[in-house]
């Protein structure tokens, strides 16, 4: 039985992969054979060395998931693993054809988004599940602002550092504001941005997480900078903020929100922004015309990287604005600065793996992260996940 299967899937990949109509693919099954896909004088390249003869079967029950479980198993081989899956990316249409197609998807990725909805009890956990891996896990490949969303480049020689401060300019430039003001930040991280706006301007910031890591440190980072005269750093749910401001930031908190929560997430801010006050949010968007698709699906991601997650869509952010009566202004898009950003933290963590290892983590925890990073950076690359700064006028 096992025999029939892997063969029709076999049979079935490589069909598909005729199709390929941008890049070129080389690859070698697990008896040895060559195959060649696609157009050889492409620019983008890529390859791939099969050592499980279930490596396709798995492509068609479980997508997106099963590439990554075979690549954290070592059941493939690639000599440029974000260029592989850009390639998959960018002929999407042909990898949605046989991604998933022999499990009963639909009633499977319903069970498990019921699973990990984020009610108040899950978002702490599903939050734990990534962010609580550690303060010291996380410091040891991102950059010394220890920021852990997009920074943006102002030449491409650029630090990421310098690009991180650009990005809380850019985002305090969309709100700008003023002496005394009272700002909310929705999901702190590690304290970066507080560190940024409190130490340049006269305002109160009130910063609420939910992950007991973060909250540690970053409460620990402003009192050691002098700075809790202007910051206070608390362990809230957005959900239980009852307050007036003047200004409200988010950056890349949204996509932890869930689909069924994101009408609470903006009536949030509907509910704790002043009339004529400015919000300033950074989100990972999903490219509208995959939005459909992507709700009914679990991806890589949400199975292995972050339990709970959901990227909303241009189209989405705006509606939900609207329904709130909040005016989705000054938008720009950055995703060509993730790729970068990404690239960074790629590498960074992979010149870092022997300490990291030293913390207890194994090969496949190592390959699970390799395969999260580049899935990211391809998905930029691709144009099918974007990065968007936008403002939100109370009026």
């Amino acid at each position: 039985m096992n025999f029939s299967v892997n063969y029709f899937a076999d049979q079935f990949l490589f069909w598909n992969l005729r199709k390929i109509s941008y890049g070129y693919l080389e690859l070698i099954n697990s008896n040895g054979t060559k195959y060649f896909f696609g157009d050889k004088t492409a620019a983008l390249k890529a390859n791939i060395k099969i050592n499980n003869s279930s490596f396709a079967s798995k492509l068609l029950r479980n997508g997106s998931s099963g590439l990554g479980e075979s690549y954290i198993n070592n059941e493939f081989e690639t000599k440029d693993l974000p260029s592989l899956i850009e390639l998959s990316a960018r002929n999407i249409n042909i990898t949605y054809k046989f991604s998933g197609l022999l499990k009963a998807s639909f009633i499977q990725n319903i069970f498990n988004k019921m699973l990990f909805a984020n009610t108040r009890e899950r978002s702490k956990k599903n939050i734990s599940a990534h962010y609580d891996l550690g303060n010291e896990f996380f410091s040891l490949w991102l950059d010394k602002t220890l920021t852990y969303s997009c920074g943006i480049f102002n030449s491409s020689n650029e630090s990421l550092e310098n690009a991180q401060i650009n990005k809380y300019n850019k985002l305090i430039d969309l709100i700008q504001p003023k002496p005394g003001s009272k700002l909310l930040e929705i999901g702190c991280g590690w304290g970066g941005f507080a560190e940024q706006l409190a130490k340049n301007y006269d305002v109160k910031l009130d910063c609420i997480t939910i992950s007991q890591k973060q909250f540690e440190f970053a409460k620990a980072r402003i009192n050691n900078l002098g700075l809790n005269d202007k910051v206070s750093i608390k362990m809230l749910d957005y959900r239980d903020v009852n307050k007036k401001y003047d200004n409200i930031i988010s950056i890349e908190m949204i996509e932890a929100v869930g689909e069924k929560y994101l009408n609470e997430y903006f009536k949030s801010i509907k509910k704790n922004l002043i009339t004529g006050g400015k919000a300033a949010i950074q989100s990972i968007v999903i490219n509208d015309n995959l939005y459909e698709r992507y709700k009914t699906k679990e991806d890589f991601i949400q199975k292995f990287i972050f339990p709970g997650g959901f990227l909303p869509s241009l189209n989405s952010l705006k509606k939900l604005s609207s329904n709130y009566g909040l005016v989705f202004d000054s938008q720009k898009l950055y995703g060509e600065h993730y790729s970068n950003t990404l690239q960074k933290w790629r590498s960074s963590f992979l010149n870092s793996w022997e300490q990291i290892s030293s913390q207890g983590f194994n090969s496949s925890f190592k390959n699970m992260w390799d395969f999260y990073l580049s899935y990211c950076e391809a998905g930029f690359k691709s144009k099918n996940i974007d990065l968007i700064q936008f403002s939100l006028y109370n009026k």
